[in-house]
């Protein structure tokens, strides 16, 4: 067997990244329950998405949400007008940029959220934690014991 016919593992980029969340987000606010689907609801509701609707009917009517919705969030959530103006940044950007895709589902309770980032970095100041920003909310990860 040649070395270049090994398979190379690489790292995700931030395209592989952005795309990874938005498929976990469509299928959370699909298909999990209540308490996994509406913080992908939100996002997409305070993204601008679906604006139109309350939350309660977003969660209603979630069988319509496509993966282009969570897309579009992520597009928005970055301060890009569409996902496809988003998309040479993305291909631009490291994945360490992106450290903050994440679904949520490993935060809940303990952590703190907070309807602004400033209001959870001054939280994190005075208690501790990492601010992890969700779209205009933000939430600190409660610090882990040593």
């Amino acid at each position: 067997m040649h070395i270049s016919s090994i398979p190379q593992h690489t790292s995700p980029s931030a395209l592989d990244l952005a795309l990874r969340q938005a498929r976990l987000l469509h299928r959370a606010a699909q298909t999990g329950t209540l308490t996994q689907a509406l913080p992908a609801l939100r996002r997409a509701h305070s993204a601008g998405l679906f604006s139109e609707l309350s939350l309660s009917s977003l969660y209603r009517q979630r069988h319509l949400l496509q993966r282009k919705h969570f897309l579009r969030t992520l597009a928005a959530e970055a301060g890009h007008a569409s996902w496809a103006e988003y998309l040479p940044t993305l291909r631009a950007q490291a994945a360490h940029d992106f450290a903050h895709y994440t679904t949520g589902r490993e935060y809940g309770y303990p952590n703190a959220w907070f309807s602004t980032h400033a209001e959870a970095a001054a939280y994190a100041a005075e208690h501790g934690g990492k601010v992890v920003r969700y779209g205009q909310q933000a939430m600190v990860q409660a610090p882990m014991p040593h």
